[in-house]
């Protein structure tokens, strides 16, 4: 016997036909998902304010807001803008699937559905989702690393100043002078350090290792 593949994600269901819910929330149950139900738009709102679906399967013919409205509503709405819909619906109208595709939807399926194809089609979006916050993560990180680059090229450029400066009153032995630069040294060398021990923690990767002291520490030594 085939082994039964288990998804994840949280699926909410909208449709006002009592059997369309059952069944769904019943298949996608078994397969692993999170289903949440909603009999009407203003229900689906107010599911939406208690959690964020990774899709919602949204019947078109609604009583109070239908899914023509409630797609506008989530649409306009920043935080929920970028949640997929497929909508399914027993009218066959290329209007009517132009005007919903224009507005933002993932997905159009015309009832009766087959749920083989219901199913290949959340697969889809779910994976291209998947892939779009992967790269999303990885466009943060690879800023987060431009970021790290420019700062040590700065504090290149301010070693090299004070190194420059350090010689310079050791020559005249302006002793005062030398402690001076040593501790902007010391507070350009801490600036780094807590830059950089901040962008391991945002990637998860604190070195455990101690740093080596200040340059006004050794000095002291």
């Amino acid at each position: 016997m085939d082994k039964v593949h288990r998804y994840t994600g949280k699926i909410l269901v909208v449709d006002d036909e009592e059997v369309n819910v059952d069944f769904f929330q019943l298949m996608l149950g078994k397969l692993g998902f999170d289903v949440d139900v909603a009999y009407n738009g203003e229900e689906a709102l107010g599911r939406l304010k208690e959690s964020r679906p990774d899709i919602i399967l949204l019947d078109l013919v609604m009583p109070k807001i239908n899914g023509f409205e409630l797609t506008e509503i989530l649409k306009e709405n920043d935080e929920t803008r970028d949640i997929p819909i497929i909508i399914l619906t027993a009218i066959d109208d290329i209007k009517e699937k132009v005007d919903m595709l224009e507005l933002g939807i993932e997905d159009y399926i015309t009832k009766p559905f087959n749920f083989i194809e219901v199913l290949a089609r959340i697969r889809n979006i779910l994976r291209s989702k998947d892939l779009r916050e992967d790269v999303m993560r990885k466009e943060r990180k690879l800023g987060e690393v431009k970021i790290l680059e420019y700062k040590l090229a700065n504090f290149i450029d301010d070693m090299s100043g004070y190194i420059e400066e350090i010689t310079a009153f050791c020559r005249k032995k302006q002793t005062d002078r030398v402690e001076e630069a040593l501790r902007r040294m010391s507070r350009s060398v801490e600036n780094l350090e807590s830059d950089f021990k901040a962008y391991m923690a945002k990637i998860g990767r604190i070195d455990k290792k101690e740093y080596p002291a200040s340059p006004l520490e050794a000095a002291d030594e």
